[in-house]
């Protein structure tokens, strides 16, 4: 079993650079990191995560996520990643650090592992356009747990940390890399074009969202969600996840109200991010979140990113986002209720996000105008009659 693995940054030179070396203690399962020296001494030297790996000699360990620091873990696998993972190797993972070794190259952001410190190999999708009708056909044979080809399972092992449990790849078009999502037979509505949609209004705030577009097929509709931590197949920044700043094992009812919270995100961003006023855009994004009634906000559909250029941590772009259902309990803290998705719970804690309470209702009138109007949007973003009226039981009522 492996207990140590080799932590790489891609992007930041031709070829990916050793960041620093990551060690797991099976029986404890308590984790260790240390940053390279020769990373430490280069001019562009970043901390992974600023909170719980800042830029330093010293050795950190935690008990996070069975030894796996959460920036770490963010660049590995999620559950639809693992399902291809397992489908494409033959000896089974382990432990987090295995996986996060056979994904190598599959994520989100920059990092990259090897068993070696001299190297480590980055992976490119070679998906493309073209390629749409075999992946429709893959994707479908992988949820059934039928035989697919190795040719079709490879071409499924890129893009595999974003989006939880949702079938997805990668697919190039020119110098632009989507992440490519697909429907699945147990939806209830026409995912694709309803988080197409969905993501389209919430740009109609002053909020930063991630391009998305529908490509029709008459196997299947897919959506493409432009990367925005890479151009030209390389990547241009870091990610780190909302996960990964709380890295949290359990989360108490005390904690939604406190540091499990969308508050606690809008704090980080007003001591590392460059622009305060992200914090403004996040408030836009929980708002919203709470009056479409997208419910699973959870802690990995957030994330900062360090921009390589600019040298510098912002909000990143909004991704992910769709109704879920009405039950007003979200993925994170809304406010002083906790979870809960109420008016006032919003308004609660609108001081953490640099808003007094007047200007915070200002800007919850504003979304829900523009929330009041989704119908009317989604049948103009090619969403059917049949889903809109679905829809009317899974997007609640203020």
């Amino acid at each position: 079993m492996t207990s140590k693995a080799y932590v790489f940054i891609d992007g930041l030179e031709d070829k990916p650079i050793p960041c620093g070396v990551t060690l797991v203690d099976e029986d404890t399962k308590i984790g260790r990191f240390r940053y390279g020296k020769r990373y430490l001494n280069r001019l562009d030297a970043f901390p992974l995560d600023p909170i719980h790996l800042p830029l330093s000699d010293r050795e950190y360990s935690t008990p996070f996520n069975k030894g796996v620091f959460g920036t770490l873990s963010d660049a590995g696998a999620d559950s639809w990643g693992e399902k291809v993972i397992l489908s494409l190797h033959s000896t089974t993972p382990k432990n987090r650090l295995e996986f996060l070794l056979a994904g190598s190259g599959m994520g989100v952001g920059a990092l990259v592992f090897s068993l070696s410190s001299a190297s480590s190999k980055p992976k490119y999708s070679k998906n493309t356009l073209g390629d749409i009708p075999m992946l429709l056909r893959a994707k479908d044979a992988i949820l059934a747990d039928k035989e697919v080809p190795d040719e079709a399972k490879k071409a499924f092992e890129f893009g595999a940390s974003m989006g939880g449990a949702r079938p997805k790849t990668i697919i190039q078009e020119g110098d632009v890399s989507y992440l490519a999502k697909f429907n699945r037979p147990d939806d209830l509505y026409n995912v694709v074009n309803v988080e197409n949609a969905t993501m389209r209004m919430l740009g109609e705030l002053p909020c930063n969202v991630a391009n998305t577009k529908v490509i029709h097929t008459p196997s299947g509709d897919v959506l493409l969600v432009e990367r925005f931590d890479i151009y030209k197949g390389k990547p241009h920044s870091h990610f780190l996840s909302a996960n990964s700043i709380f890295s949290m094992n359990k989360v108490s009812n005390a904690s939604m109200c406190t540091e499990y919270t969308y508050g606690y995100l809008a704090e980080f961003i007003m001591k590392y991010v460059s622009e305060p006023a992200d914090a403004y855009d996040l408030y836009y994004r929980m708002v919203f979140n709470v009056l479409m009634g997208n419910t699973d906000d959870h802690s990995r559909n957030h994330a900062m990113l360090y921009n390589f250029t600019h040298g510098h941590w912002r909000l990143s772009p909004a991704y992910d986002v769709l109704p879920i259902n009405h039950s007003r309990q979200h993925g994170i803290g809304i406010g002083d209720d906790g979870r809960v998705g109420s008016l006032e719970n919003l308004i609660s804690q609108s001081k953490r996000f640099g808003l007094k309470p007047f200007k915070a209702r200002r800007m919850v009138d504003e979304v829900k105008e523009l929330v009041s109007e989704w119908a009317i949007y989604f049948r103009n973003h090619k969403v059917g009659e049949g889903d809109i009226t679905r829809l009317k039981h899974v997007i609640p009522l203020f």
